[in-house]
């Protein structure tokens, strides 16, 4: 039985199970007329998404915000099934990123106005990642009945290779640090004209997610060592202003947590700030 935590909509609720896991269900009119602490019959669950931290539950909840739900849905279990099948250990942050960048494709093709991006071949170098890529591109033409073009193979590799991980990090293992280096990164965005606001909040969320993450990775000396000099000179070269932004958050890291960041990290940071200067 799942017991209701929060209810969403008529068909969507947050529960706890009887193990006490957080998970959310779907169902055709599974929440009609309940309330917090009423139970749910499994029989009647058509979806359960599993969210095993507090933190997959936050960021589950702010999608649903921003996102329609057949698209969160479909993204969910995309990720799911390919990580399953090609056993590749993401961290959590990769629904919410790869989640966003679906829906805000969906759109520009629906609006005809999609631009492809011409990034460099970097297929070779992550064979995997390509390959749950191009299943990826496939899934959604089929699920949402539009056709996502080929170019998106591309781009969404870089979101697999950017969350790969199969480590896990203490939330408060220094904490102090990350908060110090994220503040910083603010102050040095703010000094390029990039601040928070309604029109980019959700662009803006998605780089700070990643650089929580990145952080993270390094106070456990663990980064993307893999060149990416191809990549490096795509983004210098197209994104000028981008990478101008990204090498001074690049050295205020570095000073920081007295670590050398590799370049493909560098590339990371320039195509989330080439979002939000777009």
């Amino acid at each position: 039985m799942f017991r209701i935590i929060q209810a969403l909509n008529n068909n969507v609720a947050l529960v706890k199970n009887e193990q006490g896991q957080q998970a959310v269900v779907m169902g055709l009119g599974i929440v009609f007329q309940k309330k917090k602490g009423d139970l749910i019959v499994p029989s009647k669950v058509e979806k359960i998404f599993s969210l095993r931290t507090e933190e997959s539950k936050e960021n589950f909840l702010t999608l649903l915000k921003n996102i329609p739900l057949d698209i969160l849905t479909v993204t969910y279990n995309m990720i799911d099934q390919l990580v399953d099948k090609y056993h590749f250990p993401v961290q959590e942050y990769l629904y919410v990123t790869l989640t966003d960048h679906v829906y805000s494709v969906y759109q520009k093709l629906l609006k005809g106005n999609y631009q492809e991006s011409h990034l460099p071949d970097i297929s070779d170098a992550y064979e995997t990642e390509f390959a749950m890529a191009k299943e990826a591109v496939e899934m959604l033409s089929q699920k949402l009945s539009v056709v996502f073009p080929d170019d998106e193979v591309g781009r969404m590799a870089l979101h697999f290779i950017n969350a790969k991980g199969d480590y896990e990090v203490s939330e408060n293992k220094q904490e102090n640090a990350r908060k110090r280096v994220l503040e910083l990164v603010e102050e040095e965005l703010s000094s390029s004209g990039i601040k928070r606001s309604a029109e980019n909040g959700n662009l803006y969320d998605r780089l700070m997610i990643h650089l929580t993450y990145l952080i993270n990775r390094l106070q456990t000396n663990q980064q993307d060592e893999t060149s990416l000099i191809n990549m490096e000179e795509f983004v210098k070269s197209d994104y000028p202003q981008a990478y101008q932004i990204g090498q001074a958050i690049y050295d205020v890291i570095e000073k920081e947590l007295d670590i050398d960041l590799s370049r493909s990290e560098r590339v990371y940071l320039v195509i989330h700030i080439q979002r939000l200067l777009k």
